[in-house]
């Protein structure tokens, strides 16, 4: 077992033992959690726990008396070297180098396979889904990034993953596609190459201009061709640019196992279903909205439209899920998409969206869970937040009024798909991200990723120098037994806490944990490698068999951990840099 559970299961008995001496008793016992975690500093032990604060009250004393009845109990572990507390009640535990030496004896008897212990789940995982109404741009990015990771750490830990990519193919924007479209053909047709008085209502850019000169060679449109026939060619222009998107996302390692268009979805036959039970819910009715406050008192026209109660559930306002004139709006379809991976029988749904939809979140959530009352919906929404783009440390301002925005094409010619990949994830998903193309073009420990891959390299190049009568040997036979300085104990630990990470980004959807755990374990080993240079005692291939031996197995269960957390996050782990 290693030291995480292994510790916190050796405490948890302690805290049982003694709550039943005190005939204490605590309801739903085991899921009241405390940590395990590694020193940063040797002085504060190999690890700490908060164990005391959180059972303290339990026990109606002061943490620090609760630590030390710990304590007192801890020390029977013959593993153990010295125990402290701190206030306010912190346990600093310190280990015999041999416990770290078996824990790595462990971790590499794992071979890469763990059993997480998370009961497995059907889960439907929604990213992208950007409107097909041009290429894909650095903003759609990390949300890309962002569910692609989230869902290849999921399937590690045992679960099945559907990702999905949703088709906005109806509605205001596609009508506003068809009208650009309509607009480029009829001045292609009186030859006119450039765009020079865009009307405000169109869709701005060349992107567009390049689908529309597509059509008319396609499908040699002419003088003579019927430009009312641009409503039949929505398919076509439609599958054009989603495969321009899906090529963008191939580029970028980005998968979707199925496509889901929002035009089949919101059918009439699914709009009157769902109306009906809406109704008869009493979740829904037709009536007046409220005037919109950002609206003048002499712009604002009162009409009968369908809406839902979201008053009910807190909302200023009761929304309209179907307009007077008919049609429905982006939270009726947003319904009835989600009632549709519903029916599919998930145990859970993950919508990936841009913190723009912020305020939209609470509304659906209400909406679904109120419309499915006899079942348990579990809809978890993961909100990206912005991406600055940075050049010599100046934002870089996109503008979609104008059509000038950085495609997810130009970022990656620029700092490959690498970097790309690991500044989406590098920080929770709630955090602005500053992607710096300087900074990722240099080679140093400030480029995140370009440290990480690094690292791997020099472990595989001190593998490859070392002696065959080494490199024919099985990992699991190595001897451990001389890895006893302060830097091999940190890596230990980092190692021996890897599946941890892994189950934490699982369970807490945070693919940043994998990330930020690759660059500190990276730091720790390019430190330790450079102890050599200082001390050549402490150079990793010494003149002491035994001690290379040890030195060169932390080094291949160190290489063979960072190349499985990058690959992970889709990422490339070079062998020389």
């Amino acid at each position: 077992m290693l030291f995480q559970d292994y510790l916190k299961l050796e405490i948890f008995e302690i805290v049982k033992k003694l709550l039943d001496q005190k005939k204490i008793e605590i309801n739903d016992l085991k899921n009241k959690n405390f940590s395990v975690e590694v020193s940063q500093k040797k002085e504060f032990g190999d690890l700490s726990s908060n164990v005391a604060l959180v059972f303290s009250k339990f026990f109606k004393t002061k943490p620090e008396i609760l630590a030390n009845e710990i304590l007192l109990e801890l020390k029977k572990n013959s593993q153990i070297s010295k125990i402290e507390v701190v206030k306010p009640g912190f346990i600093n535990i310190f280990f015999l180098n041999s416990f770290w030496q078996s824990q790595l004896s462990t971790f590499i008897k794992l071979q890469g396979i763990f059993d997480y212990k998370i009961p497995k789940k059907n889960i439907c995982i929604e990213y992208v889904s950007a409107n097909p109404t041009g290429l894909m741009h650095i903003g759609h990015a990390r949300g890309a990034v962002f569910g692609d990771t989230l869902s290849s750490i999921l399937e590690e830990v045992g679960h099945n993953v559907t990702r999905e990519y949703y088709i906005n193919d109806a509605g205001e924007q596609i009508k506003k596609l068809k009208s650009t479209v309509n607009y480029h053909i009829n001045n292609l047709l009186d030859n006119k190459n450039e765009v020079t008085d865009l009307p405000d209502d169109l869709y701005p850019g060349e992107y567009i201009l390049n689908v529309a000169k597509k059509l008319v060679t396609e499908l040699s449109i002419v003088r003579d061709f019927d430009l009312k026939q641009i409503r039949s060619l929505e398919n076509k222009i439609i599958s054009i640019i989603i495969n321009d998107i899906k090529d963008d996302l191939k580029k970028v390692g980005v998968k979707h196992d199925k496509f889901t268009s929002e035009k089949k979805v919101s059918s009439k036959a699914n709009v009157e279903k769902l109306k009906e039970k809406l109704i008869k819910s009493k979740l829904a009715y037709f009536g007046v909205q409220e005037k919109p406050k950002n609206i003048p008192e002499k712009d604002w026209k009162q009409e009968e439209q369908f809406l839902f109660c979201s008053k009910k559930f807190g909302d200023d306002s009761d929304r309209t899920l179907i307009k007077p004139n008919g049609e429905i709006t982006y939270f009726m379809s947003d319904i009835l998409y989600h009632q549709n991976k519903i029916e599919r029988n998930y145990d859970e749904l993950i919508n990936v969206w841009g913190v723009d939809h912020f305020g939209y979140v609470k509304r659906l959530k209400s909406a679904i869970n109120a419309i499915n009352e006899d079942k348990k919906i579990e809809l978890e929404i993961k909100l990206t937040s912005l991406v600055n783009l940075m050049k010599n440390n100046v934002k870089f301002k996109m503008s979609k009024r104008r059509g000038t925005y950085v495609t997810m094409r130009e970022v990656i010619d620029k700092v490959g798909v690498d970097a790309l990949r690991f500044m989406m994830i590098s920080r929770n998903a709630d955090k602005t991200i500053d992607f710096d193309f300087q900074l990722l073009q240099q080679k140093n420990k400030e480029n995140q990723v370009f440290y990480v891959q690094y690292a791997f390299a020099r472990c595989m190049s001190i593998l490859n120098s070392s002696k065959e009568n080494f490199k024919k040997k099985r990992l699991d036979n190595f001897n451990l037994e001389f890895l006893d300085l302060h830097e091999e104990k940190m890596i230990i630990k980092y190692l021996c806490s890897f599946y941890n990470i892994i189950k934490g980004a699982a369970q807490n959807y945070e693919p940043h944990r994998i990330t930020n755990f690759l660059y500190d374990l990276s730091k720790i080993f390019h430190y330790y490698w450079g102890l050599g240079n200082i001390d050549k005692n402490k150079r990793i291939i010494s003149e002491n068999f035994n001690i290379t031996e040890s030195r060169l197995a932390l080094v291949k269960a160190l290489s063979l951990t960072i190349k499985k957390g990058l690959s992970l996050l889709k990422i490339n782990s070079p062998v020389s840099m």
